[in-house]
């Protein structure tokens, strides 16, 4: 988007020039050429039912709006920060990927016992950055015990082994995977339905 609004600021700034140096380096055929245009255009609608013109003056203006306002939003929208700037560095600055940051943060989470899959998500903030992992674990594991160790695993690789600035405390969501049956507790029979079944066996 910056370079197509670069774009457009060159053609408009070239066309503003043009248009000046013409009009003040000939400024009554110019006016005059523009008063007749005028003139013929008015003539033409005059000729345009009623109806027809305030039609398409109404869509005129809604494209010319709708197009204004996505040019402002566009414009005015924040772009989305892909680095970040690391904190422990002296003499110079060096800025790190936010893909760097959660490479680190998922490889660290997954060495973890217990925890079957870790997926970060790192979001660049002003002096620093927001972290959310997704972490899967299995169903046997204390659930917050767990958090607590990722939450301070979390917190020691971005800002001791990375080197950046926690905004804000990360963010952990646990999901536990359903713990598989132990060997030996398969479906046992009950034991009123094994009286029944001796009952009716004895009566046989």
């Amino acid at each position: 988007m910056n370079t197509l609004n670069r774009i457009l600021v060159v053609l408009g700034a070239l066309v503003m020039l043009a248009v000046c140096v013409t009009v003040f380096v000939a400024p009554i055929p110019i006016l005059r050429g523009v008063g007749g245009g005028l003139q013929g255009a008015a003539s033409y609608l005059e000729d345009v039912p009623a109806w027809l013109r305030v039609v398409l003056g109404v869509l005129l203006a809604l494209a010319s709006l709708v197009v204004g306002v996505l040019f402002l939003i566009l414009e005015l929208r924040r772009p989305q920060l892909r680095m970040v700037r690391l904190e422990k560095v002296g003499g110079g600055v060096v800025e790190v990927s936010l893909g760097t940051v959660a490479e680190h943060v998922a490889y660290e989470v997954d060495q973890l016992p217990g925890v079957l899959r870790a997926r970060p998500r790192v979001t660049a903030r002003r002096g620093g950055v927001v972290v959310e992992v997704e972490v899967d674990t299995a169903g046997d594991v204390e659930v917050p015990a767990r958090a607590a160790q990722v939450v301070e695993v979390v917190r020691r690789v971005v800002e001791e082994k990375v080197g950046v600035k926690l905004t804000q405390p990360p963010k952990v969501r646990l999901r536990a995977t359903p713990a598989p049956p132990r060997a030996g507790t398969e479906a046992r029979p009950d034991r009123g339905q094994a009286a029944r079944r001796g009952e009716g066996a004895g009566r046989a």
